[in-house]
């Protein structure tokens, strides 16, 4: 039996649901779970743009979705270009090639931040009640968005995270956590050892 496909009314908004506040003791552990948030977040795009002619838009997954790509997306990029990325450089050993892997994903998430520009714009109009100008054009880059933003995530989970595992110290994982919590507007939570 072919597995049943997700429509709006069924998405659950697991990419909306907060990050409890202790992970962030273990700063890759958060960014791991962002990326997994992140996942869910390209296919709850794609579900709403695919669906879009054939239903009518969910106005709350939209502001869910636009929650996400304003608030969530551009904190988690500054947790790694302003936090991770720097310390891992510091870090890494001349055998992790991390010059170059950084390189190409910051230029990953200037990409990003341009194609989700357009997916947001388009969002933002669903959620106002608004008829697209280009419905073929919005899935096209809602598509997109979601295919090269996974590949992005999966790319750093199967390298970055492991290597930042590896290489950074107790005192760097404590800095970047503090870091993340302030950028958050949050206390940075109590060790519990």
């Amino acid at each position: 039996m072919p597995a049943k496909r997700e429509t709006q009314s069924d998405m659950s908004g697991a990419f909306a649901e907060r990050i409890p506040d202790n992970v962030l003791l273990e700063p890759i552990d958060y960014i791991f779970a962002d990326h997994c948030r992140q996942a869910d977040l390209c296919e709850a795009i794609k579900t709403f743009a695919a669906d879009y002619d054939t239903a009518k838009p969910d106005r709350e997954t939209a502001q869910a979705i636009l929650h996400c790509l304003n608030t969530d997306l551009p904190l988690h990029i500054a947790d790694e270009e302003q936090d991770l990325f720097p310390r891992l450089r510091a870090r890494a050993l001349p055998e992790d090639h991390v010059a170059e892997l950084l390189r190409l994903l910051d230029r990953e998430h200037e990409r990003d931040k341009c194609i989700a520009k357009d997916v947001r714009a388009d969002i933002q109009r669903l959620a106002q009640g608004k008829a697209l100008p280009d419905v073929a054009a919005f899935r096209r880059a809602a598509a997109t968005l979601a295919t090269m933003h996974l590949s992005h995530l999966n790319w750093e989970n199967a390298v970055i995270l492991p290597l930042a595992r590896k290489r950074l110290s107790r005192e760097d994982l404590k800095t970047i956590g503090q870091a993340m919590a302030a950028r958050r507007s949050i206390p940075y939570p109590q060790s519990e050892t």
